[in-house]
């Protein structure tokens, strides 16, 4: 039987609520238009309630770290109770944006070394992927999609694809935070800041591209 859409959207809204998510922040976090998934948008001209694009949901709940198994079983009504995370899980190495070009703050493969790192709760359940960590946005250069204040999640070990928003970064470059680009030569990324396009430099350990999985406000 098909569960009916308040039933759905009801069960979106608590596991959102669980992780700390307003609807208007998992539509952000989700790379969707922050209204997307707000009550008035949720009912049709016809007065009917409206249900999300399979991709829209896919997005919502990569960013809650819900499996789709697992949300259509609590959609069905079933109560999950998960375990209780080991002591020190949940913490991942957090750094200011402003930071990322410094010395040091990255190893020969790109990843997150130094001391200057703190341990911060992840805003999300992203603690068991490898290497992940955090960027504390503290420019407000790219508002709207990124804003001051806010925080992404990042995972090195994700493969990238068009259309993915990544941060690049290298030793003593500024870092852009944008979308990937497939361009004909090769791939590049429009940043937040302006829309300029930044093409990677060929020569290998120069520049990384991290794929970005959540962003806060």
């Amino acid at each position: 039987m098909i569960a009916q859409s308040q039933v759905f959207w009801h069960t979106l809204d608590v596991l959102a609520r669980e992780r700390g998510f307003t609807p208007s922040a998992l539509a952000r976090a989700a790379g969707l238009d922050a209204t997307a998934l707000n009550p008035s948008r949720r009912v049709g001209a016809n007065g009917a309630m409206r249900w999300p694009s399979l991709p829209t949901l896919l997005r919502v709940l990569e960013v809650l770290q819900v499996p789709l198994a697992v949300f259509a079983r609590s959609v069905a009504g079933e109560r999950l109770n998960p375990a209780a995370p080991a002591e020190g899980v949940g913490l991942l190495r957090t750094l200011a944006y402003s930071m990322l070009q410094q010395t040091g703050v990255f190893d020969q493969n790109g990843l997150p070394c130094g001391p200057v790192w703190v341990q911060e709760a992840s805003p999300g359940q992203w603690w068991g992927e490898p290497d992940a960590y955090v960027v504390r946005v503290d420019t407000d250069g790219m508002e709207p999609v990124v804003r001051d204040g806010g925080a992404v999640v990042v995972v090195p070990s994700l493969p990238l694809r068009e259309g993915d928003r990544v941060l690049m970064h290298g030793p003593g470059r500024e870092p852009v935070m944008g979308l990937m680009l497939d361009v004909q030569d090769g791939p590049a990324v429009c940043s937040f800041r302006g829309g300029e396009v930044h093409v990677p430099p060929a020569r290998e350990g120069e520049a990384w591209l991290h794929r970005i999985v959540m962003m806060t406000v």
